[in-house]
């Protein structure tokens, strides 16, 4: 074994590694250059959106809107600060790419380069979702406080019912916009979401149905029957105290009774006394 050729052989790969490296070194260089100036640029413009985001109160209509609390349940952010972190992101991926241009990284840039490309579809992938948070939550509350306001029971379960399917038709939509391939759940989902449905608008029919007949007796009720007259249904003498989305209250001469507004229409009703008019009639 000829050891001087080896040592030689060495020798001229080590000049040549040494070489190469020496020779990109420039450009190294310049591309951590770019990337400092990238990142205090990238800082810079984060300040600059913050007081711009201030001064314009973005995120008191957000939060006046429920938008911060959407945004707080992923990660409590706020959408000032999703704004922020944003160009933050965008500026230095921006630079990065520029500073991998610089050294040459043709790797690096066309990896890059790709993902630029996907981004705004990844963005309007997620501000669907967001929107499906935020409008699932909006409807929940909405449905909420309607159930709330009639005296219906169950008015939450209802809510959270139709926050979930709302939830997930739009995370579907967002994940085929992202372009992932979700027609196979969809039509699973959909078979299932339609029989719990179904099942439960039966369900829920038969158990309210006295309760509705209650709701809609009340709107005669309460322009036939006012506070302060004297009436008797049925067994019961009293004057009308209150009427309401499921009953009537009658004060007797030792208790107060609360009477279904349903036999509003399905009694005979005897208006013994009516302070509006003087005279007792009969309905």
């Amino acid at each position: 074994m000829d050891l001087s050729m080896i040592q030689a052989s060495l020798h001229a790969a080590f000049n040549a590694y040494l070489g190469g490296l020496i020779a990109s070194l420039p450009a190294v260089l310049s591309g951590l250059v770019v990337l400092l100036i990238g990142w205090a640029l990238a800082r810079l413009l984060r300040a600059i959106t913050g007081r711009i985001v201030r001064s314009a109160g973005v995120d008191e209509m957000a939060a006046r809107a429920g938008l911060n609390e959407v945004l707080g349940k992923l990660g409590g952010a706020t959408l000032g600060g999703l704004l922020k972190g944003l160009v933050h992101v965008l500026v230095l991926f921006l630079f990065i790419v520029a500073a991998a241009d610089t050294m040459h990284l043709t790797g690096v840039t066309a990896a890059f380069q790709r993902f630029f490309g996907y981004l705004p579809t990844l963005l309007t992938a997620l501000a669907i979702f967001v929107g499906g948070l935020w409008g699932g939550e909006k409807v929940r509350s909405t449905v909420d406080a309607m159930t709330s306001s009639v005296g219906l029971g169950g008015g939450k379960v209802i809510g959270k019912l139709l926050q979930g399917v709302i939830v997930l038709f739009l995370s579907i939509t967002a994940l085929n916009v992202a372009g992932v391939d979700t027609s196979l759940i969809t039509s699973n989902i959909l078979i299932v979401v339609a029989g719990v449905l179904g099942a439960f608008a039966i369900a829920y029919g038969f158990a309210a149905r006295d309760i509705l007949t209650n709701i809609l007796s009340s709107y005669y009720g309460k322009d036939r029957f006012k506070p302060g007259m004297t009436v008797r249904i049925g067994a019961d003498e009293g004057v009308v105290e209150k009427v309401d989305s499921i009953n009537i209250t009658l004060r007797t001469s030792d208790r107060l009774v609360l009477i279904p507004t349903s036999q509003l229409i399905t009694q005979r009703i005897e208006v013994l006394h009516d302070p509006s008019e003087g005279d007792p009639s009969a309905v």
